[in-house]
């Protein structure tokens, strides 16, 4: 079955994980999901993924852990993506200018938070492996500093979501085009946390058909 087939309708009352206890506006959670998906040739956030939109799997995982407040930054099929996936207790925003590169999708996110934070965790919104107790181990160690950058490792390979410190929000309010966070990871000043975690989740998104094909398999 071809990537486009798989898309499919949900009920917006979709069962809701419990969420977490962390008090407000202390590390935000902002997922991505603005783009166009060009390499997929459909809106490769709404395929189908075990009765779900794989973005809605991103979601609820976010609803199981202590980020708060929760963010969405949409662009491309924002009004589809809005009536196909239960985004209850999320702020929405949408990135007008979603086709001038992922780091528009950064300030947007940022954009959206109300108070200030100590830092937020940036997630791809095609990443539905990754999983709740990885999000925790991400805000421990950033509990433990946060004035450091911390990203997930796989097998020794730098993954995601990352956390960003709040010091940092201005440089990414500098970033142009599809520069993303990668662009200030190896900048010594971040003193890049690694955590390493038994989750190829972190490592492992959703770009080609091939991909999708391989998650359906696991």
């Amino acid at each position: 079955m071809s990537p486009s087939a798989r898309s499919i309708t949900i009920s917006k009352k979709s069962p809701e994980p419990v969420p977490g206890t962390m008090e407000p506006c202390d590390v935000a959670g902002i997922i991505l999901a603005a783009g166009r998906s060009r390499r997929m040739g459909s809106n490769k956030l709404l395929l189908d993924y075990r009765g779900k939109p794989i973005l809605q799997h991103v979601i609820n995982t976010v609803r199981c852990s202590s980020l708060a407040p929760l963010v969405l930054v949409l662009g491309a099929e924002g009004d589809r993506v809005r009536s196909l996936v239960d985004t209850n207790g999320i702020e929405l925003v949408d990135n007008k200018e979603h086709e001038r590169g992922y780091g528009i999708s950064l300030q947007t996110g940022l954009d959206a938070l109300r108070h200030p934070c100590r830092g937020a965790m940036f997630l791809l919104g095609d990443q539905p492996l990754v999983t709740p107790a990885t999000l925790g181990r991400l805000l421990a160690a950033f509990d433990a500093e946060p004035d450091r950058w911390v990203a997930p490792s796989y097998l020794g390979r730098r993954g995601n979501p990352v956390i960003t410190p709040s010091c940092w929000f201005d440089k990414i309010y500098a970033l142009t085009g599809d520069s993303g966070p990668r662009a200030h990871l190896k900048d010594p000043a971040a003193r890049l946390k690694l955590v390493e975690v038994d989750d190829e989740g972190v490592v492992f998104d959703i770009d080609r058909p091939e991909d999708y094909e391989r998650l359906c398999r696991m």
